[in-house]
């Protein structure tokens, strides 16, 4: 393997989505269980900050936002190279690779967004539904970060 420009985005590239990947994780197996054990009202409020601090971590935004951006070119790149060996591997692993922030701006944003105006009286209710339906989407960008790094590094492998 030589470390042309497009090795070195790939790789770094499936990095950020393995990394993604394991944030997501995290939140997967046990923040949110985490959360739930501290009561609704706790949780939400817990939740409410975690949100907050996502949203205005110039850090956090960067290496998320950061790591689609980096799928997209991977992608493009491997649009005009899929008759190189690994060629689909690396368009498959690009697709993939966006998909945690499709997931997130269509799913999670808008389920964090209903937290945020739930009014305590309901944190019981709420909190049940939120935990239910935001767990399950992040299993969703979980698998999809850990494959994304997979097939990208895959890719890689037979280039």
């Amino acid at each position: 393997m030589n470390l042309s420009p497009i090795t070195i985005l790939t790789a770094t590239t499936a990095l950020a989505g393995a990394a993604a990947g394991g944030l997501f994780y995290a939140f997967s197996t046990f923040v949110m269980r985490g959360l739930d054990r501290t009561g609704p009202v706790a949780a939400i409020t817990a939740m409410r900050g975690i949100n907050a601090e996502a949203n205005a971590n110039p850090a956090f935004l960067l290496f998320f936002l950061g790591s689609a951006v980096l799928a997209m070119a991977v992608g493009v790149v491997a649009l005009f190279q899929l008759s190189r060996p690994g060629g689909w591997l690396l368009l498959a692993g690009a697709v993939v690779g966006v998909l945690p922030l499709v997931v997130t701006m269509a799913f999670n944003v808008p389920l964090n967004n209903h937290l945020d105006g739930v009014d305590l009286a309901d944190a019981a209710t709420e909190w049940q539904a939120y935990l239910s339906t935001w767990t399950a989407w992040n299993h969703v960008r979980t698998v999809s970060g850990f494959l994304a790094g997979a097939l990208l590094m895959a890719g890689l492998r037979y280039r």
